[in-house]
């Protein structure tokens, strides 16, 4: 009997009819009844075939064929093993298994199957992949001859033509290329998508963006899944979404899931960074912890989930993400990059090589995979020399990029890091070199623009520098760290306004991107051949931070150039010790003097000559570039926006200063003691790249009045003085007024970063009034060395006599107000907080019936940065001043200038100071212990009046008493000077600050303090 034999026939009516369920049904009723049913098994296999379920029918159909009547099945059979071994050969593309669905593709195209097209275009996909793109053309030609989809398969084509075109490095046949298929194939997404890359690499953003609007008006999935990858390659992870979630859910095919689960992945990955932008770092590193728990999770994936966690500090739990990602699918080699580079800015770089390995074996012999692998490889290395880099081992981080460049010349990453390490050390020339480099390969890339504005700056190429930031905001128009580098090139020029508008679009910027904001060269060259003489230049640095700034590599002479340097980031010291970090473009602060140094109502005319090592009497310590900023938010980016926002703020507009000042000096009443009470207002505004301003100052001078031993030393009166004690009588002294006097000096100043002008009067109302002024040149010689030159006149304020003058109680006869005139050149070297400086100086001292006196000073010194953080920071170092003066004023008897002027002056300190900045409130402090030795030698009680000091000699003969001269002196012993600063700023214009010096250095004590108001006008 015929078991199953009307149920085999009832399949067969419904196959017929195409109802394939149906016939599933009643061809399973007869397989029960009769296993081994040929007909039965073979109507299942069609049934199978129908239902695109190939691997099945493939099976059922050879059963049917080896039990007799293969001829029957033999069609369907060819069908149903073509297509079941068509799925495998997808697969295996799928799962980046190349070796295999090239084997089955090609053997399925060089088959007899009637249609082989499904084949061939596999096999050319598999050709794509390997970056066989001739060969893939070939292919794709082919199907295009065949008919269906001609336009389709010959825009393929040429696709891969181009792409071929593009390895060879000619992109402009690349572009033409891509037009013409977009001409023969507009609706062929693909073409679009290759030409955007193209235009992306160009930055060329405004074409590229046309593109993804010309997809985005589809409403087909192609066409928008190709705009959302576009996007997506553009790091606009939003839009990319935006555009994606259009593609209906049913017509998503896997590879539309996967990216958009990727999107997902990436979307969290920012609102983490938000996150921690905000300061809600354990925010930010939760969302990235739950989402590294999804199941299925690609090896690129839990990379970037790695390199977020890293970023937002977890190193930890970003290396043991990233070490987890060698065990998750990937597709290819470069799906491990992420995770390399974490494990390798982990220090975990035997997992990062274990890594690389798997890489390897996913690789395979293609072109593109090699190309993957060393790419990979060029990640490690860069990555390692990152690290180095810093820590500050630049020597054996040059060495291995230079072994990783041998294996893969031209490699991007290398060249970056290399970039980054050239800056890092300090060879800014070098830097831009290889920037440009790495800008020939990539055009559009903004990390290489950015760095090459920063070092184009900073060697003094500000040509290049304006042209690179013109480029990069037209490429990157909606990118905060292109308008930062473009502010840091705009204060370098001195154009404060500028950098402000800058700033305020980078702030725009960032607060939208991190939702804070409401709604939301050579281009085959050898970037190694930049060092000098090929050599490692820096072999001879000590790491990581005690640094011979005399062994760095010189830049080659080709090179060199002015140097104008970019604008920190990191939070600068106020004005200080002559040891102190010194702000960019700005020499070392060197102590003034105490024999000589300008009260605070005269800061402005008194050159910062170095002397005896005590802190720097500046004009205000809480100097504009120091300044804190209110409401410091916690997000570090936009803390450095707003710092260098206010910073930027503080120099473009109108400013008023208003200060008081008090100084105290020790020593006897009426002659050398001094108290000083000072009171000044300024207002200053932005001219030409620097400040324009106008100050008036108002100084009260007390000495007290001269009695007993000291009245006798003062004028005239050593003369009745001994001829009293000739004649054994009581002297007839004449006594003298208190010594006081008044009165408002007024100064007109330009200051750029470059040069300062000054030109003003001693303070009106003093018995005599003298021209005052000063030009000074600041010139960068090299990246970190820098030259002062200067010259001026001004007034010596040791005592009233030195300062104003004051009359003879005796003769009436006016003398005194000693002014200075002379200059000086001083050269210093800072790298990293870490520096030594030298100069020198010559003055000519004149004065009214005073004593002529020239002088010369030599001052060094060095400094090391001990400790600093993001707001704080200690430094340590040493300061030698050597003095000499033609002869010695300091007394009061009439001719001498009443002014320290030892014939000779020793010093040598060792200042340690501290500073931190913190929010809106700067503090310094300083203390420089040390020792000092120096002479003074005799002098004529009259060294101006020869007649007087012929009767003081008489009298002297007539007895040994007489004082007819002033005896030497000599002291050594310990000396200290202090000081202290705060300022803080009140609101967003106004800040109040204060300064504190103690200093005993010299012959006399003096204590110094400063209270004082700045206020800018029409700021924001």
């Amino acid at each position: 009997t015929d078991r199953g034999g009307d149920a085999r026939a009832a399949g067969f009516r419904a196959l017929e009819a195409g109802q394939l369920d149906a016939a599933a049904a009643r061809f399973r009723t007869a397989l029960s009844a009769n296993p081994n049913d040929a007909d039965a098994l073979g109507g299942m296999g069609i049934v199978r075939l129908r239902k695109s379920e190939f691997a099945q029918a493939r099976d059922l159909l050879t059963r049917a064929s080896r039990m007799g009547g293969a001829g029957k099945w033999a069609e369907a059979l060819q069908s149903a093993r073509f297509y079941a071994d068509l799925d495998s050969a997808r697969t295996a593309l799928d799962k980046g298994d190349l070796a295999q669905a090239e084997r089955l593709a090609t053997a399925l195209s060089q088959s007899d199957f009637r249609d082989k097209g499904p084949a061939v275009s596999v096999l050319a996909s598999v050709y794509e992949r390997q970056g066989r793109y001739n060969e893939a053309a070939e292919l794709y030609r082919q199907l295009g001859k065949a008919g269906a989809g001609a336009a389709t398969a010959q825009a393929s084509a040429t696709r891969n033509e181009a792409r071929a075109a593009l390895d060879a490095g000619d992109s402009a046949r690349a572009e033409q290329l891509l037009r013409a298929a977009m001409g023969n194939a507009p609706d062929d997404p693909w073409v679009a998508y290759d030409l955007a890359g193209l235009l992306q690499q160009q930055g060329r953003v405004a074409e590229q963006d046309a593109l993804v609007r010309q997809l985005s008006y589809s409403d087909k999935p192609e066409p928008l899944y190709a705009a959302a990858l576009i996007l997506d390659r553009a790091g606009r992870t939003g839009d990319a979404q935006a555009v994606a979630a259009r593609i209906p859910e049913g017509q998503r095919t896997a590879e539309m899931r996967n990216f958009i689960a990727g999107l997902g992945i990436s979307a969290t990955i920012a609102q983490a960074k938000a996150a921690g932008a905000r300061g809600a770092q354990g925010q930010g590193l939760a969302m990235l912890r739950q989402a590294s728990e999804m199941r299925g999770l690609s090896a690129d994936r839990m990379g970037a989930l790695a390199q977020g966690m890293l970023e937002l500090g977890d190193a930890r739990g970003a290396g043991q993400l990233a070490a987890q990602a060698l065990d998750a699918p990937a597709n290819d080699a470069g799906a491990y990059d992420a995770a390399v580079r974490v494990l390798a800015q982990t220090g975990q770089d035997g997992i990062a090589m274990s890594a690389v390995q798997k890489a390897s074996a996913l690789a395979g012999p293609s072109l593109q995979g090699q190309r993957s692998l060393g790419n990979l490889k060029a990640t490690l290395a860069a990555a390692q020399a990152d690290r180095m880099r810093q820590a500050g081992q630049f020597a054996p981080a040059f060495d291995m990029l230079q072994a990783a460049w041998n294996d893969a010349p031209g490699n991007e990453e290398i060249l970056s890091a290399l970039a980054r390490l050239y800056q890092s050390g300090g060879l800014n020339a070098q830097a831009a070199q290889t920037f440009r480099m790495l800008l020939a390969q990539k055009p559009a890339d903004r990390d290489a623009m950015v760095g090459l504005i920063d070092t184009a700056s900073a060697s003094g190429d500000m040509e290049t520098a304006r042209a690179v930031t013109q480029q990069a905001i037209q490429m990157h128009p909606a990118d905060y760290r292109v308008y930062m580098a473009a502010a840091r090139m705009a204060r370098t020029r001195g154009n404060d306004g500028d950098a402000a508008r800058y700033l305020k679009t980078a702030r725009a910027l960032y607060m939208r991107e991190t939702g804070m904001a409401p709604g939301a060269v050579m281009a085959n060259g050898n970037p190694f051949a930049a060092a000098p003489q090929s050599a490692n230049p820096f072999r001879a640095m000590v790491a990581p931070q005690l640094v011979n700034p005399f062994a760095l590599g010189s830049n080659p002479a080709a090179l060199s150039a002015p140097y104008a340097p970019p604008m920190g980031f990191a939070p600068q010291p106020p004005v200080g010790s002559g040891f102190g970090v010194p702000a960019p473009a700005a020499m070392p602060a060197y102590p003034p003097a105490p024999g000589y140094a300008a009260p605070a109502g005269f800061p402005g005319m008194a050159a910062p000559a170095p002397s005896y090592g005590n802190p720097v009497y500046a004009d205000q310590a809480y100097a504009d570039r120091n300044s804190g900023v209110t409401n410091v938010p916690a997000d570090p980016v936009l803390a450095e926006i707003d710092q260098q926002l206010q910073q930027s703020a503080d120099e473009s507009g109108p400013r008023v200063d208003v200060d008081t000042g008090y100084r105290s000096r020790s020593g006897e009443t009426g002659l050398s003691k001094l108290r000083e009470m000072t009171g000044s207002a300024s207002l200053s505004a932005p001219v030409a790249g620097g400040r324009v301003g106008v100050k008036a100052t108002a100084v009260v001078l007390d000495s007290g009045r001269p009695t007993g031993s000291g009245l006798a030393r003062f004028g005239t009166n050593a003369t009745p003085e001994a001829q009293g004690i000739v004649d054994e009588q009581p002297s007839q002294l004449t006594s003298a007024e208190t010594q006081h006097q008044s009165g408002v000096a007024v100064t007109a100043s330009y200051v750029s970063k470059l040069l300062k002008l000054e030109a003003g009067v001693t303070p009106l109302g003093f018995p005599k009034e003298h021209v005052t002024g000063r030009i000074e040149v600041t010139p960068r010689l090299s990246t970190n060395a820098t030259a002062r030159i200067w010259a001026d006149r001004k007034p010596v304020t040791d005592s009233i006599i030195a300062y104003a003058g004051t009359d003879d109680p005796r003769t009436g006869a006016f003398w005194g107000a000693v002014m200075k005139s002379g200059g000086g050149l001083s050269l210093s070297y800072d790298r990293n907080g870490n520096g030594v400086y030298a100069d020198g100086s010559f003055y000519h001292y004149d004065g009214t019936a005073v004593r002529d006196n020239d002088s010369v000073e030599i001052n060094a010194g060095g400094y090391l940065r001990a400790w600093q953080n993001a707001r704080s920071g200690v430094s340590v170092g040493f300061n030698v001043n050597y003095q000499n003066y033609d002869n010695n004023q300091n007394y009061f008897t009439y001719g001498h200038g009443g002014y320290f002027s030892p014939q000779s002056f020793l010093s040598v300190n060792f200042p340690i100071r501290y500073w931190t900045n913190d929010g809106p409130m700067s503090i310094q402090a300083s203390v420089a212990p040390g020792y000092q030795s120096y002479d003074q030698q005799g002098e004529p009680v009259y060294p101006t009046e020869p007649g007087a000091q012929g009767v003081l000699d008489f009298l002297k003969s007539q007895n040994s008493d007489v004082r007819s001269r002033y005896d030497s002196i000599s002291k050594t012993g310990f000396g200290l000077s202090a000081a202290g600063a705060i300022s803080y700023r009140v609101s967003p214009n106004t800040r109040l600050g204060g300064e504190l010096n103690i200093n005993t250095f010299g012959e006399y004590k003096e204590f110094k303090t400063l209270i004082g108001l700045k206020q800018n006008i029409g700021g924001n």
